[in-house]
């Protein structure tokens, strides 16, 4: 009984969790109460570790795996707003300004900590990396260049690990002495591989708590907006339905199939019709949900390029 109790409340928090994860904050209480029964028609397995049984209590770790399908036409028949997204892994470059001074590399980065804690609990619709403060690091970029957006440095921090896209994040902590609060105002500028982008947002505490106190909620919350910006970017538009015909430069069959197969991979893309095989190119009509752009940003993500010549659109695989 215990483990069935146990199995029970693991299902339904697993689910809870997937729901979070994929549909936008207001949204949320929207999605229809279901009973444990359909959650178990979404379930495609279940994986049991760790499992111990001790007098009439029970312990285990669940690890499930959802039907993609399912869920999606659950939220789709409810007209639930969501994003099945990943982001590239993004590289987080925190600045703290404290009393006039900026702080990147140097000890104690109270808001680098606090970065890297976050990023201890994985998150899989928006990983992030925090550079590990090298020398090399140290002599690429310093505070005052990442808090200007210096281009040369940030391109030459973003090779080093082979990463696209990066956020700078500069904490400024203020005390407010009038208003008897302790504040700190985050300035949000990303950098590299998509569109550069500026935030700005405000947290406070009163005086009297601790300034970690502070850094540790606000980087809960400034993380909590960038997935919450991230899905709404990225919202599977099933009210938008769209076709584009596109030109692909095929050398051999192989390619062929490598690109149709990574354009299917694409979360927005509903299927794939070849049109025309030629000798040095393939025709064919994507099927998508969204615009153009919400396309061109979703390839992109899977390593494709659609480009446009005049709206004439080629597809080219980017190779790493």
């Amino acid at each position: 009984i215990a483990r069935d109790i146990a199995l029970n409340q693991a299902q339904r928090t697993a689910y809870l969790q997937l729901i979070n994860r994929l549909v936008i904050a207001d949204q949320i209480n929207l999605v229809p109460k279901i009973n444990d029964k359909k959650i178990i028609e979404m379930i495609s397995s279940l994986q049991i570790e760790k499992e111990k049984a001790l007098d009439k209590r029970y312990f285990a770790t669940f690890l499930f795996k959802f039907k993609s399908s399912k869920i999606r036409e659950f939220l789709k028949t409810n007209n639930i707003l969501f994003s099945e997204s990943i982001s590239r892994k993004q590289m987080i470059i925190p600045v703290y300004e404290k009393e006039g001074v900026k702080i990147l590399w140097d000890d104690p980065n109270k808001w680098r900590i606090s970065w890297k804690n976050l990023s201890q609990n994985k998150n899989t619709i928006f990983p992030i990396f925090l550079p590990e403060g090298s020398l090399s690091d140290i002599a690429t970029i310093n505070a005052n260049q990442a808090i200007i957006g210096n281009e040369k440095s940030l391109s030459k921090i973003l090779s080093r690990y082979s990463l696209q896209n990066g956020i700078i994040a500069h904490a400024v902590l203020v005390q407010d002495l009038n208003a008897n609060l302790l504040r700190l105002h985050v300035t949000l500028k990303k950098f590299g591989d998509q569109l550069k982008t500026v935030n700005i947002q405000s947290f406070a505490v009163p005086n009297g708590r601790k300034e970690e106190e502070l850094l540790e909620i606000s980087v809960k919350k400034v993380f909590k907006n960038i997935v919450e910006e991230w899905k709404l970017e990225n919202i599977i538009r099933f009210d938008n339905p769209n076709t584009i015909s596109v030109n692909i430069i095929t050398p051999d069959i192989s390619y062929l199939n490598r690109a149709i197969t990574l354009i299917k991979k694409t979360r927005v893309v509903e299927k794939v019709n070849i049109i025309k095989i030629n000798k040095n190119d393939t025709q064919i009509l994507i099927h998508f949900y969204g615009n153009n752009n919400q396309l061109v940003t979703s390839l992109q993500r899977n390593n494709i390029n659609l480009i446009n010549n005049n709206d004439y659109w080629n597809i080219v695989i980017k190779e790493n």
